[in-house]
C-alpha cells in the first residue's frame, strides 16, 4: 500500500499528464518583495509556510502542527518538540526558528525514523527565516482574495483503498480544493494528479464539505501565483481512469463470474437513468454508481443497478426532508421576526 505521493511516483502517467498543468488558469500577483537564498532544505520551508498560515488564519498552534508532535513521538522527543511549539507566537523571528526545528519531525511520521535529522542542526539563517515571514503573508492576502478557509489538514477516512492508504489535503473554500507548493517552478503533472487524487477521494469520503467543492487548486507563495481549473472541464475519462487505477475503485464484484446476473451495457443504463453518457460517468465518479469495465466498455449487473438507484432515491428523500425542514425554520424565524418588530 502507499500514500497519494508514494502512488503517484509507481504510476506512468499520459504524456503530458492526466492533466496537463498548462491547462490550469494562471493568475499571478505582485506585491514587491524578492526572496533570497535559503540554508534549509525546501521541503522545510514548505512545511513551515503552511502551517504558519494555518496558524496565522485561526487554526490552534497544536493542530497546525500535529504532525509534527506526532512525529516526535516516534523518536521519543515530544517534550522537546512541545517546547518548541511554546516558542511559536507570530511572525517573528523567534516563532520562525522553532517552527523550522519543530517541522523536522514531520518526516518520522511521514516517511520514517530512517529520514530524521537532529532538530538541533535546523538553523534558518535571517535570509529564510524573512523567506518565510513574505510567504506566510502571501498565503493570508491570498486566502482573504479566495477564503474563508472551511477546512484544513484533513484525510480521508472512508475513502482510502488497498492501494492507496494514507494522505492528507491541505486546504478547502467553499467550492475549492486547494493545495500549497513553495517550488521555484511552475506545478508538475505529479503536482496535478495529486490534487484530482485528492478531489476524488474527498468526494468518495462523504465528507460534508466536500459537496460543493468543484474547482481544483495550487497557491505557490513563493512565485505568488494561483493556478486554477474547474472539474468540470475534466474528461470524465480521466477521472474514471484516475477512479479505477490509479486510486484503485473497483467494484468487489469487478472480476467475479456470475452468469445469473444480467449485463446492462451503456446505451441501456443511459436509457434506464434517463440520462446522458456524460451524467452516468458522473454518477460512477462521484455518486459511486457501480459500473464495471471489461476491454474499455462500461457496464453494471441489473441488481447492482436496482440497488443504487434505491439507494438514490432514498438519499434524494432525505436531502427533501431535510430542506423542507430548513425552509421551515427559516419562515417561522421570519414569522417571529415580524411579530417582534411589529410589536
Amino acid at each position: 500500500m502507499s500514500s497519494v505521493i508514494q502512488r503517484i511516483r509507481e504510476i506512468k502517467q499520459p504524456r503530458g499528464g492526466y492533466i496537463k498543468p498548462s491547462d490550469f488558469e494562471k493568475i499571478e500577483f505582485s506585491d514587491g518583495n524578492e526572496l533570497k537564498e535559503e540554508n534549509i532544505h525546501s521541503s522545510l520551508v514548505g512545511l513551515v509556510v503552511d502551517y504558519m498560515t494555518r496558524f496565522v488564519m485561526g487554526t490552534p498552534l497544536k493542530t497546525a502542527f500535529n504532525i509534527s508532535l506526532m512525529g516526535s513521538t516516534f523518536v521519543g522527543e515530544l517534550g522537546k518538540a512541545n517546547k518548541l511549539l511554546d516558542g511559536i507566537n507570530g511572525l517573528n523571528k523567534n516563532s520562525i526558528i522553532n517552527a523550522c526545528k519543530l517541522v523536522g519531525y514531520d518526516v518520522c511520521f511521514r516517511a520514517g525514523l530512517t529520514y530524521f535529522k537532529n532538530t538541533d542542526e535546523i538553523n534558518p539563517d535571517d535570509n529564510t527565516v524573512n523567506n518565510i515571514i513574505i510567504m506566510v503573508t502571501r498565503s493570508k492576502d491570498f486566502f482573504e482574495k479566495y477564503g474563508p478557509i472551511i477546512k484544513d489538514g484533513f484525510t480521508f477516512e472512508g475513502a482510502y483503498t488497498d492501494i492507496v492508504n494514507s494522505g492528507d489535503g491541505d486546504y478547502l473554500t467553499s467550492d475549492t480544493l486547494w493545495d500549497f507548493k513553495v517550488s521555484a517552478k511552475d506545478p508538475t503533472s505529479e503536482n496535478t494528479l495529486q490534487l484530482l487524487m485528492y478531489y476524488i477521494m474527498g468526494k468518495k469520503s462523504a465528507q460534508e464539505e466536500f459537496r460543493s467543492i468543484n474547482k481544483i487548486g495550487i497557491f505557490n507563495p513563493r512565485l505568488n501565483t494561483v493556478y486554477l481549473k474547474s472539474t468540470n472541464d475534466i474528461p470524465l475519462e480521466v477521472i474514471s481512469e484516475v477512479h479505477d487505477y490509479v486510486i484503485g475503485y473497483k467494484n468487489k464484484t469487478e472480476h467475479d463470474e456470475d452468469s445469473s446476473a444480467d449485463k446492462i451495457e451503456m446505451p441501456e443504463i443511459m436509457k434506464i437513468l434517463n440520462c446522458s453518457r456524460y451524467k452516468v460517468m458522473k454518477y460512477y465518479a462521484e455518486d459511486d454508481l457501480p459500473l464495471m469495465k471489461d476491454n474499455n466498455k462500461y457496464y453494471i449487473s441489473k441488481d447492482a443497478l436496482d440497488l443504487w438507484i434505491k439507494e438514490k432515491k432514498e438519499q434524494e428523500k432525505r436531502d427533501l426532508i431535510l430542506s423542507i425542514i430548513t425552509v421551515s425554520i427559516i419562515i417561522v424565524a421570519l414569522i417571529i421576526f415580524v411579530i417582534i418588530i411589529m410589536k
